[in-house]
């Protein structure tokens, strides 16, 4: 192995993104016969090379010459293929003995580096997160007491799995219809709104791409006579364009159409459309609320303009 001052030197020239800290948890110093050159870490998947005989990690030494053909240590010249595994020092390497990450926690487990990670995927002091994190728990528990946790939160983490279901239904609902209308033709936008009849205020639908650029749908609730406005916005950009708003309708023939051929210039990167589109009164009986939705399509007629 090279010097101390050899090494040093290695390191201080080697890009700082070479250095990978493992931080594994060694009851004592790594011997220096068994650190990777370049981060002077334990070497991970040890390698060393043919010419000079430096040990490394196989990232390390790998992104090393991938900028430089030469030892980072010595400056010998060096290829990728005059570095071979070195096995005899990886067994060593694994043989020494390590904490449990989870020491701080109170394991007090002590090991070989080799047993590290099996030990790691069953101990109790572990930190683990609660099975319905996906339905909304953020609790995070040590491994034994997960089972308490879980016996003790049954009640609330039922009312979480419910609200859940209800939102995956809901959406369900919603994208079932986004599909039926989809396939009466390919060149729209739909937006179906869940739960119309509830909403209040204005409520915007997700951004879409049309012409190479972003646009997004606006209802607002507060319009005129018991009526919601329906307006295109333009995203990122203030160009405007002709485009065909559709309120669909249980029954194709009855759908409800508006075209927008006059987007006021004092309205540029504003949204624009007609006030009193949605009649809200007598919605379901009139065949345009299904399922508890509001289809509302959009295409685009024109290229954008100034």
């Amino acid at each position: 192995m090279a010097s101390e001052g050899g090494r040093e030197r290695g390191r201080d020239r080697a890009e700082r993104d070479t250095i990978v800290q493992l931080d594994i948890p060694f009851c004592e110093s790594v011997p220096e016969d068994l650190q990777c050159g370049i981060c002077l870490n334990a070497a991970r998947d040890a390698v060393v090379t043919e010419e000079c005989g430096h040990l490394f990690c196989r990232s390390c030494i790998s992104n090393a010459l991938d900028r430089k053909k030469e030892c980072p240590v010595d400056r010998t010249p060096l290829t990728h293929e005059q570095v071979r595994k070195d096995v005899r020092t990886q067994r060593k390497i694994q043989a020494l003995s390590v904490w449990c990450y989870n020491k701080k926690g109170g394991c007090t487990w002590k090991g070989c580096l080799s047993d590290l990670e099996k030990h790691c995927e069953k101990c109790d002091f572990a930190t683990v997160k609660c099975p319905f994190a996906a339905h909304g728990c953020d609790h995070v528990v040590f491994r034994k007491t997960l089972t308490d946790h879980i016996q003790n939160n049954v009640t609330s983490h039922l009312v979480l799995l419910c609200t859940s279901m209800s939102k995956l239904q809901e959406e369900n609902i919603a994208l079932q219809q986004e599909l039926d209308i989809i396939q009466r033709s390919d060149e729209r936008f739909i937006w179906v709104i869940p739960n119309f009849e509830s909403k209040r205020g204005p409520v915007y639908s997700r951004k879409f791409t049309a012409k190479t650029l972003q646009w997004y749908l606006g209802v607002d609730f507060e319009g005129p006579d018991q009526h919601a406005g329906v307006y295109l916005f333009a995203e990122g950009h203030s160009r405007r364009v002709d485009f065909k708003l559709i309120l669909f309708n249980l029954d194709p023939a009855k759908d409800k159409i508006h075209t927008v051929n006059d987007w006021s210039t004092e309205f540029k990167g504003k949204g624009w459309g007609p006030l009193k589109f949605i009649n809200r009164t007598n919605l379901e009986d009139t065949g345009f609320l299904v399922n508890n939705c509001v289809r509302i399509g959009v295409e685009i007629e024109s290229e954008p303009f100034e």
